[in-house]
């Protein structure tokens, strides 16, 4: 679990990165693909965070039931 929820950090952490230093460039189509590619790499994390979330609660609900 600790590896998943590394990668769902790397993909937020790298994707927000990417956008922000987008702000300071001038703008370019290199500018505006960074910033799509920023912005699917948050939408792959937090995509994987709601699954990660789900296996949490799945992995607690069975756990109270024991």
């Amino acid at each position: 679990m600790k590896k998943e929820k590394s990668i769902i950090e790397f993909f937020v952490g790298a994707g927000t990165g990417i956008i922000v230093s987008c702000l300071l460039s001038p703008d370019s189509i290199r500018r505006m693909a960074a910033i799509i590619i920023g912005l699917i790499m948050i939408g792959i994390g937090w995509y994987k965070k709601t699954r990660y979330d789900n296996k949490v609660f799945r992995y607690m609900e069975e756990f109270n039931e024991k």
